[in-house]
């Protein structure tokens, strides 16, 4: 079956493109050419990616990626004439994987498809039971095969990527990690989390969520100059 990939974006020029240049990828590719219809094929068809620009005519791209990213697992690519930094750390901060502005070179476009597929394709390991289902690591139950975290019975609503960042954690516990160590295994070295803070924010994001007291995180600790460690 093919992998399919939803684009959103009002200029039909560019949905055109993007088509063709998937199709010869032997990608199936939805097109929408708004967020609202963006939103309802996301939501029916839980597509492999979506690239999504920013400059829709109903709803801006930010929220579409703030909701999509709430409701689904999915990598999301920006495709944007914005190339402001704001713009970038926000859509990032919501959670999108990548962001590209346009104009942009075809083969750019589809080796960066690619890559963010592959990076989706891949699961992080983590400290499982005989079953390989659950995890318990401090005062978290983990539930690999529904992608849930537990304290004390209660659901923490993490975002797919705090549950990725935690899972990375546990896996490399006990190690020192660079920022850069970080970025690169989780994203992939061309991602543009290297130069943003977004990385951190994400880390704040999950330390208030699993941490028994957040001002004085005891599980993810910061190194100062360096990066962060988990405990063992």
């Amino acid at each position: 079956m093919s992998t399919t990939i939803l684009v959103i974006d009002d200029d039909q020029e560019i949905l055109d493109i993007l088509k063709l240049l998937l199709n010869l990828e032997k990608y199936n590719v939805l097109t929408a050419p708004n967020g609202m219809t963006g939103l309802s094929l996301a939501r029916e068809n839980n597509p492999a990616m979506i690239i999504l620009d920013l400059n829709l005519p109903d709803i801006d791209g930010q929220q579409i990626c703030k909701i999509i990213r709430s409701e689904l697992d999915v990598p999301i690519l920006i495709l944007s004439a914005r190339d402001n930094v704001s713009d970038k750390v926000v859509c990032l901060e919501y959670g999108a994987d990548d962001y590209m502005t346009k104009p942009f070179e075809n083969i750019e476009l589809i080796a960066r498809v690619k890559a963010i597929l592959r990076r989706a394709e891949k699961t992080v390991p983590a400290y499982e039971d005989e079953n390989g289902e659950n995890t318990v690591f401090h005062h978290m139950n983990i539930d690999r095969s529904n992608r849930q975290v537990f304290i004390k019975g209660d659901k923490v609503n993490l975002t797919p990527k705090e549950y990725d960042i935690l899972l990375y954690f546990i896996e490399k516990a006990g190690q020192v990690l660079s920022r850069d160590t970080i970025v690169n295994d989780i994203w992939g070295k061309n991602s543009i989390y290297s130069w943003s803070r977004s990385l951190d924010v994400h880390i704040k994001n999950l330390r208030q969520k699993v941490e028994i007291n957040p001002k004085n995180p005891d599980i993810i600790k910061t190194v100062s100059g360096v990066g962060y460690k988990i405990r063992k």
